[in-house]
C-alpha cells in the first residue's frame, strides 16, 4: 500500500536517483544567522553541475559560487548570499574534495632547490577554524585601534558584500588615473559598522581615510585572526615525498582540475 501511494506521488524520487549529501557543520556554529543555523546538507556535484563549472560567463567570481550553493544546500533558511565568506568557502572545499578528490596541486616555494615547483596539498586535512567571539546584541564585534583608540564594531563579510565590494572597486579603477585597486578600505568601510558611536556610512568613510596605518592594519589582522572558516596554513608533500609549509590558494583550476 505504502508503495502504491509513493507511486501515485508526483513528488517521490525513487531512491536510486537520489542525490547523495552529507550533513556539514558550518565553521561560524550560526552564531550570526537569525535562525542560528549550525550546519547544512550539502549535496555532491554530479553531471548536471557540469555546465556552471565550465561556462564561460559565471566560472569565476561569487555568481557560480552562489549559483552551486544555491542548487546543493536543501536546508538553508535564508539566501545564500547571506552565508559569510568563511561558511561558503568551507561547503566549497568539501563540494571540490567529494568531487574531485582530496589532492589538490599548487606552486610551492621549496627553500632547499630555492625554487618553486608544484606540491600536493590535501584538502581533507584542512582543520576548520571556529569562530569563538561572540557578537553584541548588534550582531557586530568590538575592538579597539592601538594608536586613536578609537573603538569599532564591524561585521564579518557576506557574499553579498563581497559582490557590493568588487562592483565598487571595479569602478573605482575605471576612475583612477593610475589604475590602482582600493579594494582594502572599501572592504573596511563595507564591514566597519560605528567608529566612537558613529554609524553615518559617509562620515566613517571620510574618518577610515584618515586612520593611522597602524590601526588599519591591527584592524585587518585581528578580523583575519577571528574569522570562522578554514586554516589555510597548512603542508604540501612534493613528488619527492619532501613536506613544505604553505598557504593554500585557490587558483582557477580549483573547481575544474586537469586530469
Amino acid at each position: 500500500m505504502e508503495s502504491l501511494q509513493q507511486n501515485l506521488d508526483p513528488n517521490h524520487v525513487p531512491e536510486e536517483f537520489k542525490t547523495p549529501y552529507d550533513v556539514i557543520e558550518l565553521p561560524s556554529q550560526g552564531i550570526l544567522y537569525k535562525n542560528n543555523k549550525k550546519s547544512v546538507r550539502l549535496e555532491y556535484l554530479t553531471a548536471m553541475d557540469e555546465s556552471i563549472l565550465t561556462s564561460p560567463n559565471i566560472s569565476s567570481g561569487n555568481k557560480m559560487i552562489d549559483i552551486l550553493l544555491r542548487r546543493k544546500i536543501k536546508d538553508l533558511g535564508f539566501e545564500v548570499e547571506e552565508l559569510i565568506t568563511g561558511d561558503r568557502t568551507a561547503l566549497m572545499v568539501y563540494l571540490r574534495v567529494t568531487a574531485f578528490g582530496s589532492d589538490y596541486t599548487q606552486l610551492v616555494y621549496d627553500p632547499i632547490d630555492g625554487e618553486y615547483v608544484d606540491a600536493i596539498i590535501d584538502l581533507s586535512s584542512l582543520n576548520q577554524k571556529k569562530l569563538t567571539i561572540k557578537p553584541n546584541e548588534n550582531n557586530e564585534f568590538e575592538f579597539t585601534l592601538p594608536k586613536s583608540g578609537k573603538n569599532i564594531t564591524f561585521t564579518l563579510l557576506t557574499g553579498k558584500d563581497e559582490e557590493i565590494i568588487e562592483v565598487r572597486d571595479t569602478e573605482f579603477i575605471k576612475r583612477d588615473t593610475d589604475n590602482i585597486s582600493n579594494k582594502m578600505l572599501i572592504t573596511l568601510e563595507q564591514q566597519i559598522k560605528s567608529v566612537d558611536g558613529e554609524r553615518d556610512k559617509l562620515k566613517i568613510s571620510h574618518l577610515l581615510k584618515k586612520l593611522p596605518i597602524l590601526d588599519t592594519r591591527s584592524l585587518r589582522k585581528y578580523i583575519n585572526e577571528m574569522t570562522p572558516g578554514l586554516e589555510f596554513k597548512t603542508t604540501a608533500r612534493t613528488s619527492g615525498g619532501r613536506s613544505l609549509d604553505t598557504f593554500l590558494r585557490f587558483g582557477k583550476n580549483f573547481l575544474w582540475p586537469e586530469f
